[in-house]
């Protein structure tokens, strides 16, 4: 795997196709930062297309921790959104880290918001303690959001939060 790992990175588009073939039949969460380097590096759009469907099918059980790492290292911090759009598009059980997507949702960019609200709509289950938390710690960020965008946003982040304990508006 490795060898397809460093052909990710190579100038040859067809390399890197190959490459991402084979990542796909025999990859697994090791592959997570591989695949979003390249993704930051490609500039053609067939190949990050690729690059950005095989993240929306991870199947790997440690997907979550390596997804939750890669969100904290700052030479991932052009693709956040898609590695956030990848917690909901792969089905990825992060029940016990809604903390994590708020913060995310009240600190990160307004896209960032966009795909953390999304995580949190998706997951079927959350803990109704951290819900309830959530809610507190989004009540300063909601009522002194600027953006327009992003406080429509976390608006919506606490009426579904709201709507899961029963609390609807």
């Amino acid at each position: 795997m490795d060898l397809a790992f460093a052909a990710l990175l190579s100038d040859d588009d067809e390399q890197v196709l190959t490459a991402l073939t084979r990542i796909e039949k025999e990859g697994d969460s090791n592959a997570i930062p591989p695949l979003l380097r390249s993704l930051i590096s490609s500039k053609e759009n067939r190949v990050k297309q690729r690059i950005t469907n095989l993240l929306y099918q991870v199947k790997a059980s440690d997907a979550g921790s390596v997804l939750l790492m890669a969100l904290d290292n700052p030479e991932f911090k052009t693709v956040r959104p898609t590695i956030l759009a990848t917690f909901w598009n792969a089905g990825v059980d992060m029940r016990d880290h809604l903390d994590r997507f708020v913060e995310i949702g009240i600190n990160g960019t307004a896209d960032e918001s966009f795909e953390c609200l999304t995580v949190i709509e998706n997951q079927e289950i959350w803990p109704e303690k951290a819900v309830r938390e959530a809610l507190v710690k989004l009540k300063g960020p909601v009522a002194s959001e600027t953006d327009p965008y992003k406080a429509s946003m976390l608006n919506d982040l606490v009426s579904v939060l709201r709507y899961r304990i029963g609390k609807e508006d």
